[in-house]
């Protein structure tokens, strides 16, 4: 196995559906509640464009999620991308999920500045990448500094 691979993905958006809390056969325990989250972009009619997307916490994380996000919470998610499958009466149907592996309730807007026109191209130049990187560092603030507030999820 390569550690060179990275898969790591962060997104801001809203709670759509309270976490539900899962307990599996191993004796480990996922919270799973449904995301979205809008694209820079909107459709002709003035309507933004978003996606769904499901979103497991497990263990720590996953009572956490029970106890401190709801529905119309505003979050940023950091995790990765996981691809499962199952089997319908129609064949076998596939779903990427996001594994959560840390959440913070976001407060207010960013201050970093970004240009929605290079959000919106088909390739990034690496001087926006950059700025995003800021953009999440702002968001996700220093964990040091949190004041106890169930703001950000602790599990160190």
């Amino acid at each position: 196995m390569s550690d060179k691979h990275v898969n790591v993905v962060v997104l801001t958006g809203v709670v759509t559906r309270d976490p539900v809390l899962r307990h599996k056969t191993s004796g480990q325990v996922k919270a799973e509640f449904s995301f979205e989250v809008n694209r820079p972009f909107f459709r002709a009619t003035g309507e933004p464009v978003s996606d769904l997307f499901l979103v497991d916490a497990w263990q720590t994380i996953g009572k956490w999620a029970i106890d401190n996000v709801k529905t119309g919470d505003r979050l940023v998610l950091v995790g990765t991308l996981n691809k499962e499958s199952y089997s319908t009466r129609a064949g076998r149907e596939h779903l990427t999920i996001v594994k959560a592996k840390h959440i913070a309730h976001l407060q207010g807007e960013y201050t970093h500045p970004l240009n929605s026109e290079e959000l919106k191209a088909d390739q990034w130049p690496h001087s926006l990448v950059v700025d995003l990187v800021d953009v999440i560092r702002e968001m996700l603030g220093d964990e040091r500094e949190d004041t106890g507030t169930s703001r950000v999820m602790d599990i160190s």
